[in-house]
């Protein structure tokens, strides 16, 4: 029986489908428990590895309804469309897929596709970034059987590694708070919706988390540093060939994270403040040089193009066409004080819209419920958390700094360069865990500290 490519939202879905996408869930479930009963003995957040996974496939099936069913397709089916193509192209010439599949964009390379194994689309097959997505989709179809739903469900699962291991790299600094880590981590709504279906920010989210999980592991001096070496670069390979703009974020991240963790060990406070301006100077500097190498790959989010790209999107979210599904952050300027001016509008944004009023949809009312308890949970525990109590706590725990620098600064990159909430809130879920990693982690500090003070009142007391 052959599978129509041509699909763009309406996709046709057999029976064996649900029987395979079962039969898929029983046998990880079942390896699933057999880990989790050999581990939680010893780690008890272990306990949330299977509904994390869950929750994770069905937010992938989930993300995939609505955009059949509510949508009649988009970038999804699209994705699937092509992937479906080179899957159909490898059964009729296995020469003629390799050569597709490690080819380049071109005609030439079009013209192998035939219509008895339908065409990839044309706006992506000729896009280096969305070819890379759909090629990177092909694993997933091919062992889906050709299904999109079983090619989710696939896809899903893999992803959900990188999740799973940046939880462990925060439960492996604070034990005690694995459960609420688990839902600032693994149960956050637009993290699982938006990063568990067949769509770029799926892979761009796994390999935000395999890179920082990586970085952790080479500055805490674990075993097997080529194997972390070796996740970093095919991490950032992936981020620079779909979205480099992330691994703008990372670099000074990971250069403030590598050098605080250094600075904290000298034991000299006079040498180690006077150390400090000289160590900012050189993450700034050694940010830019890698930026400047990298400048062909980040396209228009290259130093030298960034500042005009802010400029040309903010000024294209004002057109009418968006209907009010846009926010305006004020009139920019190419110049590094005008982008900086807006840092306060740009982070809000960022993190917290849009709004619940601003929801003009089920899907954005859901994003802007999220986004209303991240923000007065945010204010909750900055109003009760005294800044000796946070220098303190970063200064035990540099992954703290370094969860609060990337997110802030994803969020101003993403405020400034991005039109509209409907690619908003696609787009911030990178920084969505480790930003709520963080404010969970001062919630369950300060918890601590009224439980430590509680306990010396009722010493006093007897």
């Amino acid at each position: 029986m052959s599978i129509p490519t041509f699909t763009f939202g309406k996709i046709p879905v057999q029976f064996w489908e649900f029987l395979m996408i079962i039969f898929i869930m029983i046998i990880i479930s079942v390896a699933g428990s057999y880990r989790v009963r050999k581990n939680v003995k010893f780690d008890p957040s272990w306990r949330y590895f299977l509904p994390g996974m869950w929750f994770k496939v069905g937010g992938g099936i989930f993300f995939g309804l609505i955009y059949t069913l509510y949508y009649n397709g988009g970038d999804t089916t699209s994705y699937y469309e092509c992937a479906l193509a080179f899957v159909n192209l490898f059964y009729h010439s296995p020469l003629n897929f390799f050569e597709a599949l490690f080819g380049g964009g071109t005609s030439e390379i079009k013209s192998l596709f035939t219509q008895e194994t339908g065409s990839p689309l044309g706006y992506m097959f000729f896009d280096e970034k969305t070819r890379t997505v759909f090629k990177l989709c092909i694993p997933f179809v091919f062992l889906g059987a050709k299904s999109y739903f079983v090619s989710t469900v696939l896809l899903a699962l893999a992803t959900y590694g990188g999740l799973w291991r940046l939880y462990r790299m925060f439960v492996s600094y604070f034990p005690h708070m694995y459960k609420n880590l688990a839902y600032a981590v693994l149960f956050m709504p637009s993290v699982i919706f938006w990063g568990s279906g067949i769509l770029k920010d799926s892979f761009t989210l796994a390999a935000t988390c395999y890179f920082i999980v990586a970085t952790n592991a080479l500055i805490n001096r674990h075993q097997r540093k080529w194997l972390h070496w070796f996740t970093v670069l095919v991490a950032g390979a992936v981020i620079i060939s779909i979205k480099p703009y992330i691994l703008i974020i990372l670099l000074p991240g990971t250069f403030v994270w590598f050098f605080y963790d250094r600075i904290k060990l000298i034991k000299n406070a006079y040498f180690r403040y006077i150390m400090v301006p000289f160590i900012y100077v050189i993450i700034l500097g050694g940010s830019y040089a890698m930026l400047v190498v990298l400048g062909d790959s980040l396209g228009k989010f290259a130093p030298e193009r960034a500042l005009q790209t802010a400029v040309v999107i903010q000024n294209d979210l004002k057109q009418d066409y968006y209907d009010g599904a846009s926010f305006d952050i004020g009139t920019l300027e190419a110049t590094p004080l005008s982008i900086a001016s807006k840092f306060p509008f740009a982070v809000s944004a960022g993190l917290y819209r849009p709004f619940l009023w601003e929801s003009r949809n089920a899907v954005m009312l859901l994003s802007g419920l999220e986004n209303l308890f991240i923000l007065f949970f945010t204010l909750a525990v900055l109003f009760r958390m005294k800044f000796k109590q946070l220098r303190e706590l970063i200064k035990q725990y540099p992954v703290i700094l370094y969860s609060f620098v990337f997110a802030i600064l994803f969020a101003f990159m993403i405020g400034v360069t991005t039109s509209n909430f409907g690619a908003l809130v696609r787009f911030k879920i990178p920084l969505i865990p480790l930003y709520m990693a963080s404010i969970m982690i001062m919630h369950g500090h300060l918890k601590g500290v009224k439980i430590r003070n509680e306990r010396r009142r009722f010493k006093i007391m007897r």
